[in-house]
């Protein structure tokens, strides 16, 4: 029965470009085996019998009418904003991404 391991978790750490100590590493090793192993029970639940519904969703609930709504002016809201290039119309943010 396959479960994670702390090679597949620091793999999915590097791939998520996280640096994981120790005992972090452990930790989420630890929670996604319990994740793991729920889903492993909930797949076992016998379903055969259940009346299965065509969407789970009511899908007239989810439908609106689709409206047509003024927006904030460009010239306004560049005013107001911090860091803005009205030139071009747009906002400077901080950079969050190295590189």
């Amino acid at each position: 029965m396959p479960t994670f391991t702390r090679d597949d978790v620091q793999r999915l750490a590097s791939l998520a470009r996280l640096e994981l100590s120790t005992e972090e590493t452990a930790v989420f090793t630890r929670q996604l085996a319990d994740v793991l192993e729920f889903v492993r029970q909930i797949q076992a639940v016998d379903t055969t019998s259940l009346d299965v519904p065509a969407s789970a969703v009511a899908s007239a609930a989810t439908l609106r009418e689709d409206r047509v709504l003024s927006s904030l002016e460009r010239a306004e809201v560049l005013a107001a904003s911090p860091a803005a290039d009205p030139a071009v119309g747009l906002f400077k943010v901080p950079r969050v991404l190295n590189g």
